[in-house]
């Protein structure tokens, strides 16, 4: 009993495990998650059971991308990873079947694909085993590659979410801008003018030159009025004068209440000075909106998180799995054990017999 039980079967796994186990071979490494904006003190509840604080929950991802059908039909694409696993060398109870499926291939890959998120040290470890130690490395290298590649994805979808809305406002605030001073010009095209206040004081400057010359005129009138005759021709002349300009006066002091066209001078410069309040108003929240990108957009860079690579990928230089001496001796230990019992099973019966 104790050679069937005992010896046989662990000669057997035995020479399972020195003659026939295939070597694998082991590269890992160990990467972090960083950022530029300083990280706000979380409590950290999973040592308790928790879910994970906000802190950790990119790496959280990163951990659950990695071991994703994603990154392994990625890996396949890129290298080949059926090919390698199913090679005819490698031991039978290790090797992956020819027509395993997609699930199978996942459940089969995640014993040579392990990756784990330390707490303490917030390092997210990846563990590799292959049967050669040049395309362990390499398989790992190419997940490190996916991964910032994953990591710069997350980084675009946060600066894109972070601008959209004060881009699509900002696009908004210039179409009104330019709308308003489109109404301006035409404003000023179709009456003809700068703006009302220059009208108005080229008026007030002709009216202030004609009164000037009317002053003038009425008082070469009393000089001429002392010497001459009031029907003289001089006095003629000047009254003529006179009262030419006294019209010209009072048309011009018309034109600041009506124009020539019918049009009002206040009228014109109150809706003047509507058009450019609303073009300062719009003017004013295209700055603002502008302010808020600029800083929309510093704060999206300060969110942007980096994929550090602590420790490079290793290259093994000898074979650390199947772990024969472990393997065996825990055999060993099994199969004492299933001897002891069988054997007070085997003594019960016996006694009862």
């Amino acid at each position: 009993m104790f050679l069937l039980i005992f010896i046989l079967p662990l000669a057997a796994f035995s020479f399972y495990e020195l003659r026939i186990a295939s070597d694998r071979y082991h590269s890992d490494s160990s990467i972090s998650i960083a950022q530029d904006a300083p990280a706000v003190p979380t409590l950290d509840l999973s040592m308790i059971g928790l879910p994970a604080a906000p802190s950790d929950k990119d790496a959280s991802t990163l951990v659950t991308f990695i071991n994703s059908y994603d990154m392994l039909q990625y890996l396949e694409a890129k290298l080949q990873l059926r090919a390698h696993y199913s090679d005819p060398s490698i031991d039978r109870f290790s090797r992956l079947p020819a027509g395993a499926s997609l699930e199978e291939f996942h459940a089969y890959m995640s014993n040579y694909i392990v990756v784990e998120y330390d707490i303490t040290t917030h390092l997210v470890n990846i563990h590799i085993q292959a049967f050669t130690r040049e395309y362990a490395n390499k398989m790992l290298t190419t997940i490190l590659d996916r991964s910032q590649t994953f990591v710069d994805h997350l980084n675009s979808r946060v600066t894109i979410e972070q601008t959209k809305f004060f881009e699509t406002q900002l696009k908004h605030s210039e179409a009104r801008v330019r709308d308003a001073k489109r109404a301006l010009l035409d404003f000023q095209r179709q009456n003809g003018l700068l703006t009302t206040d220059a009208e108005a004081l080229m008026i007030n400057n002709t009216i202030a030159q004609l009164t000037t010359l009317l002053v003038t005129k009425q008082g070469e009138l009393d000089v001429k009025r002392r010497d001459l005759d009031e029907n003289a021709p001089g006095v003629q002349i000047l009254k003529s004068e006179i009262e030419t300009i006294t019209k010209q006066i009072a048309q011009e002091k018309d034109k600041l209440s009506v124009r020539s066209d019918g049009s009002a001078v206040s009228e014109l410069a109150a809706k003047f000075a509507e058009i450019q309040f609303n073009l300062e108003f719009v003017t004013t929240i295209y700055k603002s909106n502008l302010a808020q990108l600029e800083s929309a957009r510093v704060e999206a860079i300060q969110r942007l998180k980096y994929l550090v690579v602590v420790t490079t990928p290793t290259i093994a230089d000898a074979s650390q799995y199947p772990n024969r001496p472990y393997n065996i001796g825990t055999a060993a230990l099994i199969l004492i054990a299933l001897y002891f019992i069988f054997s007070l099973l085997v003594a019960i019966i016996r006694e009862h017999a």
